[in-house]
């Protein structure tokens, strides 16, 4: 699966039922990518986001910039589009070997791959355009334009123990107009009856998928496994994958403004790569992917046939809203 590491923070709203069937895609780490590993509710909506690539994104994001542009100038400020594009690059473990991916990149949380050369000088000469315009300005002058340009977001102050307020294009300046006008409303796509109701319904198709018996036993085989190398205490490989990526989190959550030694960084990673590569053994000695892709193929199958007048309203929405 292909991934986008970016260093400037964008914002969207999450396609809530796209994420989904693209994690189902995937269905793991090591999960071939490829249409044979697609469930029904995949292939099902495979019409709605099939398309959506790397460069239809970028496409997207410049035709935001541009109506932000268009804003700005509305608002008595100039505003140069940013090609956001330079300042990520693109890793993907389609291509690779999952054992050789797993011994040296773990699951990708602590070590992650680097861009390469070119990628790097493309980012180290990156340079906001609307920089020396922004710095020409005097403080008041530097508020009021970030108002202009984010809305109320711009100088909030957000509780770190609190949960983050719903983002909401309309009270977030241009940025936030131009979302609208490019991609629509989606919060109310999102909040509609007929989305609300099917993402419930999916949420609880996935919960069957786990709390499946055969999945259960495989679960239960997996987990002897993994005792067996020497990393017990996990039941599925999802709680596997999850301690790593919160053990990840963690060492940069402490009050130490440097940070964690390079001794504790390593330790993360080698633990991290050896639970990997355990983990993927294990799921190839007991046939883990082969029978979760079973029971999710059967599970997925089933709910099609119940809810597909229901699936057909939300892929008609979906469609409309990508209009």
């Amino acid at each position: 699966m292909a991934r986008r590491v970016t260093a400037l923070r964008t914002t969207s709203t999450a396609l809530l039922l796209v994420s989904t069937l693209a994690l189902a895609a995937c269905g793991g780490d090591d999960a071939a990518t490829d249409a044979s590993t697609d469930g029904p509710l995949t292939e099902f909506f495979a019409d709605v986001y099939g398309d959506w690539d790397e460069e239809t994104a970028q496409a997207e994001q410049m035709e935001i910039e541009e109506a932000m542009a268009r804003c700005m100038v509305e608002q008595g400020f100039e505003y140069q589009p940013v090609d956001q594009s330079a300042m990520s690059y693109t890793t993907s473990t389609d291509e690779q070997d999952p054992e050789k991916y797993a011994a040296e990149y773990g699951y990708g949380f602590s070590v992650y791959q680097e861009p390469s050369e070119e990628e790097q000088a493309a980012m180290d000469a990156w340079v906001d355009p609307n920089q020396e315009y922004v710095e020409a300005m005097s403080e008041s002058e530097q508020t009021a334009y970030y108002e202009a340009l984010y809305g109320e977001q711009a100088f909030m102050e957000y509780d770190e123990d609190a949960e983050m307020p719903e983002y909401d294009p309309a009270t977030a300046g241009c940025q936030g107009a131009a979302e609208l006008e490019v991609r629509g409303d989606q919060n109310a796509l999102y909040e509609s009856a007929e989305m609300v109701s099917f993402n419930e319904a999916t949420t609880q198709l996935y919960e069957d998928i786990a709390a499946d018996p055969r999945l259960k036993e495989a679960d239960t085989a997996w987990s002897a496994c993994m005792a067996d190398a020497g990393f017990a205490g996990y039941t599925t490989p999802q709680e596997a994958m999850d301690d790593m990526m919160e053990r990840s989190n963690g060492l940069w959550e402490g009050t130490d403004p440097e940070g964690p030694s390079e001794e504790t960084i390593q330790e993360a990673q080698d633990l991290e790569r050896d639970t990997a590569v355990a983990d993927l053994a294990c799921k190839e000695e007991v046939g883990y992917e082969k029978v979760q892709l079973d029971v999710q193929r059967e599970l997925e199958g089933a709910f099609v046939e119940e809810h597909r007048a229901e699936m057909e309203v939300v892929r008609d929405l979906l469609t409309e809203a990508q209009k």
